[in-house]
């Protein structure tokens, strides 16, 4: 811990006369540093001073050095890392798995995903922009931070705030454009979505115009920070509540448009669940988009906005990772099937490589509990979901099971037996 008399010849002169003024009318002795640290009062009244007559350059270089001369360290939260990285994980896999189900259902590539794609490049500049500038600050005290780093600070902010926006309302287009794949042919469906698309669009480019041309000059939103340069700029903390306000309310209208139409349809139980769940996030993503709300003044009136961006950044980038995830739930339902033929493939290779190879045991051997040349009643319900082979020959009167292999047959087929299926087979095993 230094003395102030070293201080004072580091100090500039403003803040120099703002801690001999604050001394002596304070219970601290100028030469007791330590009560000059943490006696409140003074410090009370040396910030207020510095606040008033040094320049915010000065005052944020006087309060690192004397914040360094009383041990005292910057505020620093980086504990969003995992969750953030988390949930972009889980969107990356989420349209990666809509890529996939699109190709096996050989489903024509749309709107809907170029939309999406969109967003999810929009989440990826997000997060490694983010990532970028958090070991130059991000996360920091302002004070704490070099001069010229806090302007590539405020530069990458810039950025942050138009991509949220912009991958923000191609996520709910995205999920408009789903709905007119699957209702176009209703026609009050049909002009509803068109409808709420347009409006998506002309917010989308009101709210990224009022951020990128806002200030003028240009450069003033990364250079005003320090109070030196002439400029304005739209009010932040207006464009923020005004965006944040108008997309929870279309949330719900994009929730409410597709209910009157789905609810006329007879979906079966498994389009249901998954109907459900989509709703459900969509639910999520609005809860999101509230509780950021409460995040929108501590960063737009702040003064340490390199700490208090974290908080409004994380649920910005939460906002837009579940989306994204929201929109992609409809399709994996094309996965269900390949799934489960995989899982159905599997089993039956582990059945057949831990199963019976005594020959004289099982189908086909002539063993008492044994297939061959077992006639079935005309209405038998089956109680096991296997695989066998069956050997066909040109008389259709006489199928028996295959004893010998695939080399002894003329042609095979696989004959799913499952519990739900009822087979009619008359005289013969199977027909």
């Amino acid at each position: 811990m230094s003395s102030f008399a070293d201080l004072a010849r580091s100090l500039p002169e403003c803040a120099t006369a703002c801690l001999l003024t604050a001394v002596e009318s304070s219970s601290c002795a100028i030469t007791n540093q330590t009560c000059m640290c943490y006696d409140r009062d003074f410090n009370a009244k040396a910030t207020a001073c510095i606040s008033a007559n040094c320049t915010i350059p000065e005052a944020l270089f006087t309060k690192n050095l004397t914040s360094t001369s009383c041990g005292i360290t910057s505020g620093t939260n980086h504990s969003f890392i995992p969750i953030d990285i988390t949930f972009f994980t889980v969107a990356a896999i989420s349209v990666f798995l809509r890529a996939i189900a699109r190709y096996l259902a050989r489903v024509p590539v749309w709107w809907d995903d170029f939309t999406i794609i969109l967003a999810f490049l929009c989440c990826i500049a997000y997060t490694t922009i983010a990532l970028i500038i958090l070991p130059r600050g991000l996360g920091t005290d302002i004070w704490a931070i070099p001069l010229d780093t806090i302007i590539l600070i405020f530069k990458a902010l810039y950025i942050l705030y138009i991509l949220y926006i912009t991958g923000r309302h191609l996520v709910r287009m995205s999920i408009l454009f789903f709905y007119l794949r699957i209702f176009s042919h209703i026609p009050l469906a049909r002009r509803l979505i068109r409808l709420t698309i347009l409006f998506f669009i002309a917010c989308c480019i009101a709210f990224d115009f009022a951020i990128m041309f806002g200030c003028a000059p240009f450069d003033y939103y990364w250079t005003m920070w320090d109070g030196q340069h002439e400029g304005h700029c739209i009010s932040i903390n207006a464009i923020f509540w005004s965006g944040a306000i108008i997309v929870i309310a279309m949330d719900f209208w994009v929730i409410l448009i597709p209910l009157p139409f789905i609810v006329r349809m007879n979906l079966p139980l498994r389009k249901k669940i998954t109907t459900g769940i989509m709703f459900a996030l969509g639910i999520l993503v609005i809860v999101i988009s509230l509780y950021r709300l409460r995040t929108i003044n501590q960063f737009t009136q702040s003064q340490n906005p390199t700490l208090d961006f974290l908080e409004v950044g994380i649920w910005s980038g939460l906002e837009n990772y579940v989306g994204i995830t929201c929109a992609c739930l409809p399709n994996f339902h094309y996965l269900r099937k390949p799934v489960n033929a995989w899982l159905n493939r599997l089993s039956y290779h582990k059945t057949r490589s831990s199963g019976p190879t005594d020959s004289r045991s099982g189908i086909g051997s002539g063993h008492p509990g044994s297939l061959d040349n077992t006639k079935f009643g005309s209405d038998r319900t089956t109680t096991t979901a296997t695989t066998v082979d069956v050997e066909r020959h040109a008389s259709e009167s006489q199928v028996q099971l295959s004893r010998s292999g695939w080399s002894d047959i003329a042609g095979s087929v696989d004959i799913e037996l499952d519990t739900r299926n009822r087979l009619g087979t008359g005289r013969t095993a199977w027909s």
